[in-house]
């Protein structure tokens, strides 16, 4: 059960500043791009480096990073197709670009391949929300919070309450998740405040909490074109 959190209760909290945030989120993808470029590295590590750069893309607005992060997601399918966790990849940047129906088929794919329910949810989840299938993205998601109330599972419900305009829930969830960060990256957090500052600003109450997330990234303006990517880093 999570408790009642209220915006009063919240909070800052120490994380890194920005731009260093910013330039390790470069150095570890330059630390990854070799082995991957020279054939030597494993899905895994080739995932963790799609991931990275579609996150660069996301808080920089670099529509190249998305489009390279797809090339490698198609690359890493072709040679590992035996793999749930190519396709769960290729499903995150395929939503990114909204073809959500191909993304579905993407995360079916890897369920067959091995990968349990539990894992891929969240992804099912986060792209359920984006084609307004909201009913459905909430049981996943109410269902995941309920059973381990993690940082991820709680900040997953404030986009998703956001976007049907459950406004009082979507203030809970964000000062409860909040309560629940123990991370030191800004990234996270400044995802957070952009989701909470965009309901609000479409609510006409201003963008408090996005003019914080931007500064938490050195000024960066997060896009908002892809909403499932940003719901998929929520679980």
């Amino acid at each position: 059960m999570i408790a009642a959190t209220h915006l009063n209760d919240v909070t800052e909290l120490p994380v890194t500043d920005g731009i260093i945030a910013l330039l390790n989120l470069r150095a570890q993808i330059d630390g990854l791009e070799p082995d991957v470029r020279l054939g030597h590295a494993t899905v895994e590590s080739r995932v963790g480096l799609i991931e990275l750069i579609t996150l660069r893309g996301l808080i920089l607005g670099h529509i190249a990073d998305y489009q390279r992060a797809d090339e490698m997601a198609e690359q890493i399918v072709r040679d590992a197709a035996t793999d749930g966790t190519a396709f769960v990849a290729r499903a995150r940047t395929r939503a990114v670009f909204h073809r959500f129906t191909d993304a579905l088929d993407d995360i079916d794919r890897a369920e067959r391949l091995g990968l349990n329910a539990e894992t891929t949810n969240g992804d099912r989840a986060a792209i359920f929300q984006a084609l307004g299938r909201y009913d459905e993205a909430l049981a996943i998601r109410d269902e995941a919070a309920d059973r381990r109330a993690s940082f991820e599972n709680v900040a997953a419900l404030v986009g998703l309450y956001s976007e049907i305009g459950e406004i009082d829930a979507a203030e809970r969830m964000y000062a409860e998740s909040r309560r629940r960060y123990r991370g030191v990256s800004p990234f996270p957090l400044a995802l957070l405040d952009f989701q909470l500052g965009f309901m609000w600003m479409n609510k006409g109450r201003g963008a408090g909490p996005s003019r914080r997330g931007r500064s938490r990234i050195g000024g960066n303006r997060i896009s908002t074109r892809p909403s499932a990517f940003i719901s998929s880093i929520f679980g």
